[in-house]
């Protein structure tokens, strides 16, 4: 009789510990809860409503537009969580939630990112303009001053072609970065053929809009048919 109450107790505790298990799995991912779920998609619905743009499920090309960009993902596709496409002032647009490694070293810690992509008016040398304090950027060569004293503070550039960058810079966008508050942490890379802006932060938070005015009026100031395009 003893034998058999100390085999049900064993058997009561496994199944006890079977339970916690899956209890902290189901507190470590959201997606297991209903009501998680519920909210998020209620969220996900209005932001399409705000913005006139659609989630999909679709692989919209996000590391063919910004190569650059696209390969801090290491080819693992699966870290692009979240895409919606639209228009905005008549544009087309694509929005991306990534996540990308916290730093340039080998390390298992990601951040999560949105990034926002606008077609770049005219083809061109890559350049990067990255909030200094933000080491996610660092995996790429090392940045080079410009020479500002009050832009150096808050950015790093990082280029291919100096002369493309240095007529890009003497165009007056640095004092435009640091006098419009939509710049405030936000990564701008002009890629080969396409402009993105990029946060810190999921889809649900980042100021989507903002950052696609910003991507397009700097479009809009750049004298792109000034600068070296080699």
């Amino acid at each position: 009789m003893a034998s058999l109450l100390l085999l049900v107790l064993v058997i009561v505790a496994i199944l006890g510990v079977g339970v916690a298990v899956g209890l902290s799995r189901r507190k470590r991912n959201p997606f297991t809860n209903p009501q998680f779920v519920n909210q998020w998609e209620q969220q996900m619905r209005a932001l399409e409503a705000a913005l006139g743009w659609r989630f999909v499920g679709e692989d919209q090309g996000f590391a063919e537009r910004v190569p650059q960009i696209g390969r801090m993902l290491e080819a693992d596709r699966s870290r692009v969580r979240f895409q919606m496409v639209g228009h905005w002032r008549g544009v087309p647009v694509l929005a991306v939630e990534v996540l990308l490694r916290t730093d340039n070293v080998v390390t298992a810690e990601y951040r999560t990112y949105s990034v926002v992509v606008v077609p770049r008016p005219m083809p061109g040398p890559w350049v990067l303009i990255s909030p200094r304090e933000d080491r996610v950027w660092g995996i790429f060569e090392q940045f080079t001053a410009t020479g500002d004293p009050a832009f150096d503070a808050r950015y790093e550039v990082r280029r291919k072609n100096p002369a493309f960058a240095g007529a890009l810079l003497a165009s007056g966008l640095p004092q435009a970065l640091l006098a419009d508050p939509r710049a405030a942490g936000v990564a701008i890379a002009f890629d080969e053929h396409n402009l993105a802006a990029a946060v810190p932060a999921p889809l649900l938070q980042a100021p989507l809009g903002h950052l696609a005015d910003l991507l397009l009026d700097i479009a809009g100031r750049v004298p792109w048919q000034g600068l070296p395009r080699g």
